[in-house]
């Protein structure tokens, strides 16, 4: 066993994540990861499948890979060498070494297509002068007559001039202030005890929580939903790939206490607890969030 092999299944168990998990979530089959964490590489089916394999794997566990791959160097399978192919006489033949052709035959081509560009757009041009010529001879603007008109016939200024209409008061209308809702703020953290990170929720009741999670959260944070400890019930399936439910739902819980673990915290968007959103601690990467019930004020 490799010293890099310990330390993806220490991660691993601290983590709480199975082998079955582990093969889920990386789409590696369960041999292949047992082999990693042994240190057998002759089980996979190679050292370029190995490396991306590790890659893969310390991924889902939510690690640094780069900083992974320089810490345990020496544990890692070296690359394969590519062999080295001869080319043949045929493969090799430069192109300097074929006919070129003469430069009269290069340009020929190019100066008929310049001509018949030139041929078109003078014929379009006079085409044009042409029709536009045809257009002002024919278009001609005809003599205006000149028409008298009697003022006994022409309508006096009287009948013409509108009457103007007295305006109308409008009702004042009633200005409506907007009421403003008032925001809650984030609740904070009660306690910090390692990885154990305690809330006090103001509840007389039932708890209920919303886990929304970044969709492009890479990897997809393990996040799973508990009765009071990990040996209680579940109050909702555990989020492993990035194609389970999202978010995470847990209605009129009627529990004292809720304990949700996580693993890759920064995958996590916000937690809300009765429509209250937590203050998340983003320093500790994995966390054994406590929501523990307090009467109200």
């Amino acid at each position: 066993m490799t010293e890099l092999g310990t330390y993806l299944k220490e991660q691993r168990e601290t983590l709480g994540i199975s082998l079955e998990q582990i093969q889920s979530t990386t789409k590696i089959q369960k041999r292949y990861i047992t082999a990693i964490e042994e240190g057998d590489y002759k089980q996979l089916p190679g050292a370029f499948y190995a490396r991306a394999f590790i890659k893969t794997y310390a991924e889902a566990l939510g690690l640094d890979v780069d900083e992974v791959f320089a810490t345990y160097k020496r544990d890692l399978p070296e690359p394969e060498t590519q062999p080295v192919v001869e080319l043949s006489r045929r493969a090799t033949y430069s192109k300097s070494t074929a006919p070129k052709k003469s430069v009269a035959k290069r340009w020929i081509p190019n100066i008929i297509i310049i001509a018949l560009i030139f041929a078109i757009g003078v014929a379009l041009y006079y085409g044009f002068q042409a029709f536009r010529d045809g257009d002002d001879t024919t278009t001609s603007t005809p003599p205006q007559s000149e028409v008298t008109i009697d003022e006994g016939d022409a309508p006096s200024e009287e009948a013409n001039t509108p009457v103007a209409e007295e305006p109308k008061e409008e009702p004042a209308k009633e200005e409506t202030v907007p009421v403003k809702k008032e925001e809650k703020k984030p609740l904070p953290v009660k306690t910090t005890v390692g990885q154990d990170i305690t809330y006090e929720v103001p509840a007389d009741d039932t708890m209920s929580v919303t886990i929304r999670i970044k969709k492009d959260a890479s990897p997809s944070p393990f996040v799973g939903v508990r009765d009071t400890s990990l040996e209680g019930e579940a109050l909702a399936p555990d989020h492993i790939n990035a194609s389970d439910p999202n978010p995470i739902v847990v209605k009129n819980a009627k529990t004292d206490v809720i304990r949700i673990r996580v693993g890759s915290i920064k995958g996590i968007d916000r937690i809300l607890v009765n429509d209250q959103e937590l203050k998340l601690n983003r320093s500790l990467l994995v966390q054994n969030i406590y929501l523990k019930k307090v009467a109200t004020p």
